[in-house]
């Protein structure tokens, strides 16, 4: 059984990105892929809110979390340009929306507070970043 969790890293897609992140072989192709679709897919999903908590942290707005101790965030920092940052927020804000997202299905199938647990954390990391963005 897969992890699962309302938190960015409680779950096997957002642990095997940090993994990639880590040994250099991480690339925003995938996502990128699948935000030209009309429908994003929870592994796709769950990658875009880990790298909202990325993409804080390489901008400064936040610690960087426990699971990103292996991480270089100085050096990610350096690799992470404004289109990525925008692309980041772009699938992370499909994400918490109910149509287009399956993360958001799955979480809504699990019940209102689950959802509501899950959304509350999310959306307050996609609006962080989206504000660091700004300025």
């Amino acid at each position: 059984m897969g992890a699962w969790g309302s938190g960015s890293f409680e779950n096997d897609d957002a642990l095997d990105a940090v993994d990639a992140l880590v040994d250099g072989s991480f690339t925003l192709d995938e996502l990128r892929e699948a935000v030209a679709g009309d429908y994003l897919e929870a592994p796709e999903g769950s990658v875009a809110l880990a790298l909202v908590e990325v993409a804080l942290a390489a901008l400064g707005r936040i610690d960087p979390p426990a699971e990103l101790d292996e991480v270089d965030i100085r050096l990610l920092a350096t690799q992470l340009d404004d289109a990525a940052y925008e692309l980041i927020l772009t699938a992370a804000e499909r994400v918490v929306q109910p149509d287009g997202s399956e993360l958001y299905e799955l979480w809504e199938d699990a019940g209102e507070d689950e959802l509501a647990e899950w959304r509350t954390a999310a959306v307050s990391s996609v609006d962080l970043l989206r504000s660091a963005i700004a300025e």
